[in-house]
C-alpha cells in the first residue's frame, strides 16, 4: 500500500483544478491519473483521519461518483485510500493511499479604525493564515502584514473593509471576514477636570473626564523630563469615559492625550493636575497636616474638617497646622487644590485622633438661680467638650476650702445645687469647676464665681415699698466690676419693669399697686461674663396683706348718693362676695370690683332691712382669706 502520488489526484470540485490540501467546507472529488485506464465503476474511495490510516481489509466504501467535504473536526492529516478492484481478464486489483493536509478557513479577525485624514488603520490580529490581503469597499486588494498597524486609504463613499486570509500550501483555501468601517466624529480637545486620591500615594487616583466621542485613542500621560516630548504615557482611557480609576498612581503630573489611530491629530487637555497626597500627625493638642504636592506655587487651596470648610490654619514646614481641636477627637481632613487651568486636585481623606499632654485652656463658670431658687452652674467653654471629658464642680461656703460638688461625665453638662435657701442665705456659697479631657489631661480650676442672694422685706406697714438688699455677685473676672438690674416680676416670671440699681441695697417706692405679692430678682451681667449671658439672683418676695372695706348701709333710692353696695379694698381679685337675706336665700353674688349690687332682688326694687354679707378670696400668697359681715338697705 504504497503512498503513491502518481496513483491517483483529487480535485477541487468548485474550480476543477488538481488540489494538494484540502480546506474545510470545499468539496473534493477524487480520480485515477490517466496512464492507468482504470474504469471508475472499477475504483472505491475513502478518507480517514490520521497519516497512514487504510480501511479494515483494505476496502473504502465509496464507489464514483464521490465527493468528500472536510469538516472542522477533521482539521489536520487525513489518509485517502483508493481500491482499483480490476475484475476483467488479466486485471489486477490495487491499493493505494495519500495522505493530504485539511485546512480549516475562520474568519480572520482584525481590527479596523477610521482616522481623520481619509484614511483607516488595518491591525490583522488573526494568526491561522500564512498571508493577507485587505479590501476597502469595492477596491483592489493589497497585501496586509500580520500585527502590523497598516495605514490604507479610504476611497470616497467606502462602508466596509474585507480581510482575506491565505495559505501557502493551498491556495484555494481561504477565509474572508468583513467589517463595517464606523462614521468618525469630529476629534475634541479632551477635558481633564479633577483627580482625587483614595490614599496617601500610591494609592488609586479617580480622574474625571470627558470629551472623548469614540474612533480615537486617550492615554494618560505622566510629566516626564527624560521622555520625548515631556510626557510618557502610563495607561489607556477608552473611549466615552467620564470616569477613571488609575490603581496605584505615582507622585506628579498628568495630563490626557488624544490621537487618532493613525496618529494624525495629536492634542493634549488643556489643564494639567498634579497630585496631592495628605498625611497628618498631632502632638501638643495640634494636628499638622502635611502635603506632598506636585502642584505649582499659585495653586489655592481650601481644607475641610469633618466634611466642613476650615480657614484657621497656620502654615507650617511642610503643610498646615490645625489647633483648634481637642484632645482625643477623630477629625477627618481632606483638601481641595485649584491649580493653574482650572484643574481641581482633591487629597485623600485622612482620619486623625489628636493627642496631647497639655492641659486644657481654664474653664469660666457662670453661677445663676432659676426662678424655683435652685442654683444651675453652666460651664462657659471655648469649645464643646467630646464624649469621654468630664466636668468637677467646687464649692465654697462659711469660710470654708472649697470641696468637690458634682462631676459630670457629659459634654458640656452643667449641674445644679438645690440647697434650701435659707441655707444658702446662712452661708453664702462661691462655685469653681475644672474639667478632665479624654486624654487624662486636668485644666486649671476656674476663677470661683458667687451668685447673689436677695432679700425683700416690706419697708412701710401698708407694703406700699419694699426694701432690697443682697450679696455681691463674683463673676469669672472679679475685676470688673458686676452691673445690676432689679427685675420686678409677674406670677409667671415675666418681667414687668426693670430698674437699674448699684451698691447693695434699694427701696422700692413704686412697687406694683395691684399685686398682693411683689416679687423680685436681681440680673447680673459684666464681672467678666461673655457679653448676653446673665447671672440671676434667686427669687425674693414680700406679701401684702389683703384689704376689704364693705360699707355697713347703703340707700338705693336713686338719689345719686351711695346708691349702690360695693367692694372697696386692696389686691381684690377673683374673689365671691355673697349677700343672703333674713331666710339664708342668696340676693346677690360678685366676683369682680366692678360689679355692684342696686338693691334689686331678683328683679324687684330694694326691700329696708339688714342684709348678711361673706367674702373669700385666695390670695397671691396661696391662702384663703375670709370675712362676713352685715349691711343694711335704707330708705
Amino acid at each position: 500500500m504504497p503512498n503513491d502520488l502518481t496513483a491517483f489526484k483529487a480535485i477541487d470540485v468548485a474550480t476543477g483544478t488538481e488540489v494538494a490540501a484540502f480546506c474545510v467546507g470545499r468539496g473534493v472529488r477524487f480520480e485515477a491519473r490517466p496512464n492507468r485506464s482504470i474504469p471508475a465503476n472499477l475504483l472505491y474511495y475513502g478518507v480517514l483521519p490520521g497519516a497512514g490510516t487504510v480501511f479494515p481489509g483494505c476496502s473504502p466504501p465509496n464507489p464514483l461518483p464521490y465527493t468528500y467535504t472536510p469538516t472542522r473536526a477533521e482539521v489536520g492529516m487525513v489518509t485517502v485510500s483508493e481500491l482499483a478492484n480490476d475484475t476483467r481478464v488479466g486485471g489486477i486489483t490495487t491499493y493505494y493511499i495519500r495522505t493530504f493536509r485539511v485546512y480549516d478557513t475562520p474568519a480572520p479577525a482584525f481590527t479596523i479604525a477610521p482616522c481623520p485624514s481619509g484614511s483607516a488603520l488595518v491591525t490583522v490580529t488573526d494568526a491561522t493564515y500564512d498571508s493577507y490581503t485587505v479590501q476597502i469597499g469595492a477596491g483592489p486588494s493589497a497585501a496586509i502584514t500580520r500585527n502590523l498597524a497598516t495605514v490604507v486609504p479610504l476611497p470616497a463613499g467606502a462602508t466596509s473593509a474585507t480581510v482575506t486570509g491565505h495559505y501557502l500550501a493551498n491556495d484555494v483555501c481561504e477565509g474572508t471576514s468583513t467589517q463595517a468601517i464606523a462614521p468618525l466624529l469630529p476629534p475634541q480637545i479632551p477635558t481633564f477636570t479633577r483627580l482625587e486620591l483614595a490614599a496617601p500615594l500610591p494609592s488609586t487616583a479617580t480622574l474625571t473626564v470627558g470629551q472623548l466621542p469614540a474612533g480615537y485613542r486617550y492615554t494618560l500621560q505622566l510629566a516626564d523630563a527624560s521622555a520625548p516630548g515631556g510626557f510618557r504615557t502610563v495607561t489607556s482611557i477608552p473611549a466615552g469615559s467620564t470616569t477613571f480609576a488609575l490603581p496605584s498612581a505615582a507622585a506628579g503630573c498628568y495630563r490626557l492625550f488624544r490621537d487618532d489611530f493613525c496618529g494624525t491629530s495629536p492634542a493634549p487637555s488643556a489643564t494639567i493636575i498634579c497630585t496631592l497626597s495628605l498625611t497628618a500627625t498631632s502632638a501638643r493638642n495640634r494636628n499638622q497636616l502635611l502635603l506632598s504636592d506636585a502642584g505649582s506655587p499659585s495653586t489655592t487651596y481650601t481644607v475641610t474638617r469633618n466634611g466642613s470648610a476650615i480657614t484657621t490654619l497656620t502654615p507650617v514646614p511642610g503643610g498646615l497646622e490645625d489647633a483648634n481641636v481637642q484632645c482625643g477627637t477623630a477629625y477627618t481632613y481632606q483638601i481641595t487644590a485649584t491649580q493653574p487651568g482650572g484643574g481641581v486636585a482633591v487629597s485623600n481623606p485622612f482620619t486623625i485622633t489628636t493627642v496631647s499632654a497639655l492641659p486644657p485652656a481654664q474653664p469660666q463658670l457662670l453661677a445663676s438661680f432659676n426662678l424655683n431658687n435652685a442654683v444651675v452652674l453652666t460651664p462657659l467653654l471655648a469649645t464643646p467638650l467630646t464624649a469621654g471629658s468630664s466636668l468637677r464642680y467646687h464649692r465654697a461656703s462659711g469660710g470654708q476650702p472649697p470641696v468637690t460638688f458634682g462631676r459630670v461625665d457629659v459634654s458640656g453638662a452643667g449641674i445644679r445645687d438645690s440647697t434650701d435657701l435659707a441655707e444658702l442665705r446662712a452661708s453664702p456659697p462661691c462655685y469653681s469647676v475644672d474639667l478632665t479631657d479624654v486624654c487624662g489631661n486636668v485644666s486649671p480650676e476656674s476663677a470661683s464665681t458667687c451668685p447673689s442672694l436677695l432679700t425683700a422685706s416690706p419697708a412701710s406697714p401698708d407694703g406700699s415699698s419694699a426694701a432690697l438688699t443682697w450679696t455681691a455677685f463674683t463673676g469669672p473676672n472679679p475685676a470688673i466690676p458686676a452691673i445690676y438690674v432689679l427685675q420686678r416680676l409677674a406670677a409667671d416670671g415675666t418681667v414687668l419693669s426693670p430698674v437699674p440699681v448699684s451698691g447693695n441695697s434699694f427701696i422700692d417706692l413704686t412697687p406694683p399697686t395691684d399685686r398682693q405679692v411683689l416679687r423680685y430678682r436681681l440680673q447680673i451681667s459684666g464681672a467678666g461674663l461673655p457679653p448676653g449671658t446673665f447671672s440671676y439672683s434667686n427669687l425674693a418676695t414680700v406679701t401684702r396683706q389683703l384689704f376689704l372695706n364693705i360699707p355697713t348701709a347703703f340707700t338705693p333710692n336713686g338719689d345719686g348718693l351711695n346708691d349702690v353696695l360695693e367692694v372697696k379694698g386692696k389686691y381684690l381679685n377673683n374673689y365671691v362676695f355673697v349677700v343672703v337675706d333674713r331666710n339664708g336665700q342668696e340676693v346677690f353674688r360678685g366676683t369682680q370690683r366692678s360689679k355692684t349690687w342696686d338693691g334689686t332682688i331678683r328683679g324687684h326694687a330694694p326691700v329696708p332691712g339688714a342684709y348678711v354679707w361673706r367674702f373669700q378670696q385666695t390670695g397671691e400668697d396661696g391662702k384663703t382669706f375670709t370675712a362676713t359681715g352685715a349691711v343694711t338697705i335704707l330708705k
